[in-house]
């Protein structure tokens, strides 16, 4: 009883009360931090000065955290009295992130989501900021498919989520779902490019079921939630910003000269038993040979510039940012460029002893995209019309005008004695006089009130609008070129498109001391309706009607219009709760039920719950790690679904068809009263660790996301009388599982020298698991077969050329081997390779998988170097693990007409004996020796890749005496090389060009792409 006793009046000796002061680094006093004794229950917070008192016992450790700092682990020792400065961190774990629907600290978050600042938006010369995605977070897959100023990037969140319907993510701007995607019907009108990313504050990404279920049947693709900046308390400042720059094309294709064109093109045709038609064409001013690159023609090096202005600043009770935009950029490709202006107003306003905030959030821009045709089938088409015309003609003639043919239609033949096969325009005259013009005048815009009706609730109701005033305009020249046939043909569209979004909802944040419980309910409600309106004809009367880029009444002998609207209603209720419990055990769930106008009646709704869970292992009294600063366990499950499946695809539709002289209608789409949601179930786990205070960091997932109910297209029997012989069904399922790790932090500080890095890496597998039947799903190039990747190659092995007569060989299903022979095939027998005479073929039967079109790993490697007031970036992507169909190598680089080509034929088979992978040349022979329109294995290259994306070098002026006679706080001078090299063995100009940017099953298809830029980039940015 004695030593109990003395036991028990010991341990109260021992336990004193502690008081402290935490303040930041310049002696601010940091009112809320949390205190709290590591290895138990007890925890405070600091008052509004800063200070803070314990019950606390002698060799206890106090773990000291704040959003936006370093955690610090303090020693009590004997002290009763404690100063504790918290440091400023950057990109420690504690940091506070966008969920959807309000914020959280990074530490708590138990999905997986990636933080991204707003300087790595700010003086890039993109277009647009999906396009400057591209290795800043694990498992963002975002490719940019050509050159073309406009064009949107495909974006993939841990892979494809449809096979049908879109994968593309949702994109919410400032707590508003942003309408996004092509809105041209001429050329590319991405409305994400009317954001200026000098306004952006932050961009998450929502990967995983746990952080998307939010939102629901929208997540199915993942969410980018983009943050614009607001005003901050303290002083008005004024920052400019400007950049100009020179965009070049970063390669181009390798086709053959003038000398090396006749060469070919007469031994084409000799091959044929055809005399010589290819001749030199003389320059009658200087009397030297004409050889024209026509890719010179349709490429050029650009001239780009941007300018933006803010001012920020607030109070107490008002915060305001206004910003202003102009860019100008020019690209590389002849005809194409996209100009800017924009305005941006937000503020925010307390009342009533701050229990209520109002704030206004409005943004106005002007877009307009010019372009060109860049069809690949199209004879005006830009590349592909540089790749195959002539070379031994000339663009002009010595008197100036375009060299065409006789009677207008085609490129003309100089000396040749025949034209130009397929009749291929003058690209320079269509580029010339030809007119693609998109334009959108974009409102963003939303309001909102927050009420505090007691201490920790809160009640806030915001509206939001986005309204795009789309306008397109295209004109073919009626004298040479598309329309020539039809003398001239105007087009004008009308496309608005208006979406309301109205949210009401009810956060509660309570604290019980060492716990804390955030809960927010809430409804949602939108609506979008997109119209279009247009008038086109042909037969122009006179150019001069064409010139003022719009439409004129009577100036058409044909004169004709149409139209169309589509609506889409959504109405949500949602709920969400996370529980911390001794700021180490994380709990939170997600309840939402959705109903969607593009579903039938009775199956509009669907109810997607989520979970997840995260213990932080650093912070258990048993875990006494002096390196560990955290170690965070973390799981979830969610369910979501995909809304992007077209307005109608439930309803039997007729549709409006003018008979003869009469207006009547038509059954277009068969309904199907039973089709559902496509849903997904995300299932996460991961780890987050950071060490020596957070100055390391180290994130891993592992991801499985099960997709079903997928809506196909199931064949239907043409004798039914079905539209399209195919009806809409939820019959499909597929999955995409993999891993990602994050690795980052300041690898070197020191006084004048500071290297921060971030390494990031994706690993996913694709299987689709469920077809109609079992039956294929066959493209020209690709299949969607179960047991595959989505969008397979899927075509024909190649096996080399015969040595001894320059015929190709392919290997059929049975591994037989088959030789062309003039327009078919012959039996190719390796013991007697001469003998043609055993008659063969090769068809759909002989395809096979031959490689996966989808990337199965890609990243980024992100430095930034700083020595003084010098800064050095180096950011790096990679991606790899599939192949690339070199579709411009089949049908242009080595066709079999008379055309330019590629230099790979210089490598052709000429004389028996001879090893080669070309074969000889044949005039005509192209779809049987090349396979044109068929995937083979000879045309299928590596798409691995490693991209320097960015080198960017800057100066920043600090605290010097001319600046401040200035009134200039800050001056930073910089350069950048955007997209700085390629190392890849890719032979085309690019290994992530594709056909689509919105394609799920047919990627990695290059086919006469425009060149991505490489782009040198000078700018200011000056803070007065």
């Amino acid at each position: 009883m004695f030593a109990v006793t003395c036991i028990s009046t010991m341990s109260f000796a021992q336990t004193r009360e502690v008081s402290g002061l935490v303040t930041a680094a310049d002696g601010t006093p940091i009112s809320g931090a949390s205190i709290s004794i590591v290895g138990s229950n007890t925890a405070t917070q600091t008052d509004g000065s800063g200070r803070f008192k314990i019950q606390a016992t002698s060799g206890s450790t106090l773990n000291v955290s704040y959003i936006g700092y370093t955690t610090q682990r303090v020693s009590i020792g004997n002290s009763t009295n404690l100063s504790i400065v918290l440091q400023a961190g950057d990109q420690v774990l504690d940091e506070v992130v966008v969920t959807g629907y309000g914020t959280q600290r990074k530490s708590e978050v138990t999905g997986s989501i990636a933080s991204i600042k707003g300087e790595e938006f700010a003086n890039v010369s993109a277009p647009s900021l999906d396009k400057s995605l591209q290795g800043l977070a694990a498992g963002v897959q975002a490719s940019t498919t050509s050159g073309i100023l406009g064009q949107p990037a495909k974006i993939r969140i841990r892979g494809v989520s449809s096979i049908s319907n879109s994968s593309d993510p949702l994109y919410v701007v400032d707590g508003v779902p942003f309408i996004s995607g092509d809105q041209s019907g001429v050329f590319y009108n991405n409305p994400l490019s009317s954001i200026n990313p000098n306004d952006i504050q932050s961009v998450e990404v929502l990967k995983d079921g746990a952080a998307t279920a939010i939102y629901g049947s929208r997540a199915a693709g993942g969410v980018i939630l983009i943050t614009t900046k607001s005003g901050q308390k303290g002083k008005a400042t004024i920052n400019y910003d400007n950049w100009f720059a020179i965009a070049k094309a970063s390669k181009k294709y390798d086709l053959l000269n003038a000398a090396e064109f006749i060469e070919i093109t007469n031994e084409k045709l000799a091959a044929r038993n055809s005399g010589p038609s290819a001749f030199e064409t003389i320059d009658p001013q200087n009397k030297v040979s004409y050889d024209v690159d026509w890719q010179d023609v349709v490429l050029r090096t650009a001239s780009q510039q941007n300018h933006a202005l803010s001012l920020s600043g607030g109070t107490e009770k008002t915060s305001y940012f206004f910003s202003g935009n102009f860019t100008d950029l020019n690209g590389v490709s002849v005809g194409n460029s996209q100009k800017k202006y924009g305005i941006r107003g937000k503020v925010e306003q307390k009342a009533l002893n701050d229990k209520l905030t109002i704030g206004l959030n409005t943004q106005v821009s002007y877009v307009e995209d010019r372009g060109f045709n860049e069809g690949v089938n199209s004879l005006s088409g830009n590349m592909a019309n540089a790749l195959v015309a002539l070379p031994n003609v000339p663009v002009k003639w010595a008197d100036g005008s375009y060299n065409i043919s006789a009677d207008g239609s085609a490129l003309g033949s100089g000396a040749n004695t025949r034209g130009i096969d397929g009749n291929y325009t003058n690209i320079q005259f269509v580029l010339d006089n030809n007119v693609y013009k998109t334009t959108g005048l974009h409102f963003n815009g939303n309001a909102f009130a927050n009420v505090e009706i007691i201490d920790g609730l809160n009640l806030r109701s915001q509206i939001a609008t986005q309204y795009i005033a789309g306008e397109d305009f295209m004109y073919w020249h009626p004298d040479h070129g598309d329309a020539r046939s039809v003398g001239g043909r105007i087009y004008q569209y009308y496309i608005p498109s208006f979406r309301y979004n109205w949210q009401n909802t009810l956060n509660y944040k309570v604290n019980f001391g060492d716990s804390r419980l955030d809960v927010i309910a809430g409804i949602e409600h939108q609506k979008t309706r997109s119209r279009n309106f247009f008038a086109h004809g042909y037969g122009l009367s006179s150019t001069y009607f064409a010139e003022n880029e719009n439409i004129i009444g009577g100036s058409l002998t044909n004169q004709l219009l149409g139209g169309g609207a589509s609506e889409r209603a959504f109405s949500s209720v949602f709920a969400r709760a996370n529980y911390v419990l001794l700021d180490r055990y994380f709990v939170s769930a997600t309840l939402r039920s959705d109903k969607i106008s593009s579903l039938p009646h009775g199956k509009q709704s669907a109810t997607l719950p989520g979970a997840s869970i995260g213990w932080d292992v650093s912070k258990e009294d048993f875990f006494t790690s002096n390196v560990v600063s955290q170690f965070k366990l973390r799981g979830g499950y969610a369910e979501v679904g995909n809304t992007e499946i077209g307005s109608y695809p439930y309803a039997g539709i007729f549709s409006a068809r003018i008979y003869g002289d009469a207006a009547g209608l038509y059954y277009s789409q068969a309904g199907n009263p039973d089709l559902r949601f496509e849903t997904s179930q995300k299932i996460n786990i991961g780890v987050d660790l950071g060490f020596f205070n957070d100055r390391f960091t180290f994130v891993a997932d592992y991801f499985r996301n099960n997709i079903n109910n997928m809506i196909l297209a199931v064949p239907i029997s043409p004798s039914l009388g079905v539209p399209g012989n195919q009806i809409s069904q939820n019959v499909g399922e597929m999955y995409n599982q993999g891993f990602e790790f994050s690795i980052g932090g300041n690898i070197i500080s020191k006084e004048n020298f500071i290297w921060n890095t971030n390494f990031n890496a994706t690993f996913v597998k694709n299987e689709i698991l469920k077809l109609v039947d079992g039956n294929d799903i066959t493209y020209n190039y690709h299949v969607n077969r179960e047991g595959e990747s989505i969008g397979s190659f899927y075509g024909y092995v190649y096996r080399g050329v015969n040595a001894q007569n320059g015929n190709a060989i392919y290997e059929k299903a049975d591994g037989s081997l088959v030789q062309n022979v003039g327009t078919g095939y012959s039996v190719y027998d390796s013991n007697n390779p001469s003998d043609i005479s055993k008659a063969s073929s090769l068809g759909s039967a002989d395809k096979k998988v031959l490689g996966n079109s989808m990337p199965t790993w890609y990243g980024g490697f992100n430095n930034t170097f700083s020595y003084k007031g010098l800064d050095l970036v180096v950011n790096m992507t990679y991606s790899g693990g599939n192949k690339v169909y070199n579709q411009t190598r089949q049908d242009a680089l080595n066709n079999m007409e008379f055309q330019n080509a590629g230099k790979e034929l210089l490598d052709r088979w000429t004389t028996p004996g001879q090893v080669t992978n070309v074969p000889k040349v044949v005039y005509g022979y192209g779809a049987a020796m090349n396979l044109e329109n068929s995937a083979n294995s000879r045309f299928l290259e590596n798409g691995n890749f490693l991209r320097v994306k960015t080198i960017g070098f800057g100066y920043t002026f600090k605290n010097t005496p001319w600046l401040n006679a200035a009134y200039i706080n800050n001056l930073k001078l910089f350069a950048h090389v955007e997209n700085a090299a390629v190392f890849t063995k890719y032979s085309g100009i690019d290994p992530e060009v594709a056909n689509s940017f919105t394609s799920n099953s047919q990627s990695a298809l290059d086919n006469m792409a425009n060149p991505v830029p490489r782009t040198f980039t000078f700018g200011i940015n000056v803070g007065f």
